[in-house]
């Protein structure tokens, strides 16, 4: 599932899946930016999320994170 969110004024894509063990996982992407979200950053990918709304909160609060820029 892809979901479209905005974060500090720039559009973010979601992309929600779910894996063989029943649980979820999601990656972002940021139009404009080169950065590519593995979705795997901070999650396991043997484990994943029990839900898909979880996964996309996690992605989105990594997502933010990359938006902010890193901390000095």
């Amino acid at each position: 599932m892809t979901e479209t969110c905005y974060a500090k004024g720039q559009k973010v894509i979601l992309v929600t899946s779910q894996i063989k063990n029943g649980r979820w996982l999601c990656k972002f992407s940021i139009p404009g930016f080169s950065h590519l979200d593995g979705g795997l950053h901070g999650q396991d990918s043997s484990k994943g999320y029990k839900t898909e709304w979880e996964a996309r909160t996690n992605a989105f609060q990594r997502a933010k994170l990359f938006l902010d820029g890193p901390s000095v």
